[in-house]
């Protein structure tokens, strides 16, 4: 038996090696390269790379944009004060937010300003689902040894080479922009160039509302602890898809988002001008950049159009003005 062992022992290193070797090597989602990312095709773990990114470089941004991957293409360089960073991923969500800005404050990196953008996927998507998704496994606070065994996985390697293997790099500036702001970037002719209005997430929504305003209310809390600047807005959603989770619930989220936070938030969201223009989408859910411009000109420099706002869109949500807002949304 001895001499068994020592016969197969280093056919069993090799493979051993290859388990590790291999995934670190591939690294389709680049987790063990976040310090330089790779253009592969593959959607990488965002959150991770990004929150690596920022507590390895702690005086680099004093100001952070959070959400979902809709947020992202707003361009926080435009943004007229704070030195900004566009922490937003994949369906990003307010317990992950929460967490973030914890794991942050607790490694010495009290911003000057957070700002969080809200949407359907804030309240109606089970954290729990990101468990199990390569690219959404959230950001490590305790055992980072359990989050890297997600990706020493010969299976999460072998399912991205199809997509690796055919990738052409159509964004030159991808790294570079990721790095410099984190924003996301696509060709403005794309807007409404698409076939389609219903979305995608039809047996994916479940009701997490009561959670969702929870981690918010307890986000403003911790913003207020530590004297942080808080923004908070709701994302303008196609109106459709916005019309289908209305039928989840997401009407009311927006009615009770008024009381997570005293000062109020910016909506965005809801049936008008600016939602049912496909021109203004990428597809049923990501709005264009020039949007992103419309919502930092509301939000920072009073941009204001009597228009959209009597339709809800930069409509500033208080409790005292719920009742009207209420109303805004019902009649549009």
């Amino acid at each position: 038996m001895k001499t068994f062992l020592k016969k197969i022992a280093p056919f069993i290193l090799f493979i051993l090696t290859l388990e590790i070797a291999v995934p670190i090597l591939v690294d389709p989602y680049n987790v063990f390269h976040w310090k330089r990312i790779r253009d592969n095709g593959v959607e990488p773990n965002s959150n991770y790379i990004k929150m690596q990114y920022i507590l390895h470089n702690p005086d680099k941004f004093d100001s952070f944009l959070f959400g979902s991957s809709r947020t992202g293409f707003i361009d926080v360089g435009k943004i007229p004060y704070g030195n900004w960073y566009n922490m937003s991923y994949s369906e990003g969500l307010p317990q992950e937010h929460l967490e973030n800005l914890e794991e942050l404050i607790e490694n010495g990196i009290i911003p000057k300003n957070v700002m969080i953008g809200v949407d359907n996927i804030s309240c109606l998507v089970d954290p729990a689902i990101h468990e199990n998704q390569f690219y959404r496994i959230p950001y490590p606070r305790e055992n980072k040894l359990a989050f890297f065994a997600n990706y020493f996985s010969i299976r999460g390697v072998i399912a991205s080479l199809e997509v690796s293997m055919d990738h052409e790099i159509e964004d030159p500036d991808y790294v570079e922009r990721y790095y410099r702001s984190g924003c996301s970037k696509r060709d403005p002719s794309l807007g409404g160039q698409w076939e389609g209005n219903t979305p995608y997430w039809e047996n994916y929504y479940h009701y997490f509302i009561d959670d969702a305003l929870a981690s918010i209310r307890r986000t403003a809390e911790l913003c207020d602890k530590y004297d942080i600047n808080l923004i908070l807005f709701s994302n303008p959603i196609y109106y459709n898809t916005y019309r289908h989770s209305e039928y989840y619930g997401y009407a009311s989220f927006l009615e009770l988002l008024s009381e997570q936070k005293k000062e109020g938030y910016y909506n965005f969201s809801g049936v008008n001008d600016i939602t049912r223009d496909k021109n203004n989408f990428y597809e049923a859910s990501h709005y264009t950049e020039e949007v992103g411009d419309m919502i930092i000109d509301r939000i920072f420099n009073n941009v204001t159009d009597e228009t959209l706002e009597s339709q809800g869109f930069g409509y500033y949500v208080t409790e005292e003005r719920l009742d009207e807002f209420k109303e805004v949304l019902a009649n549009h």
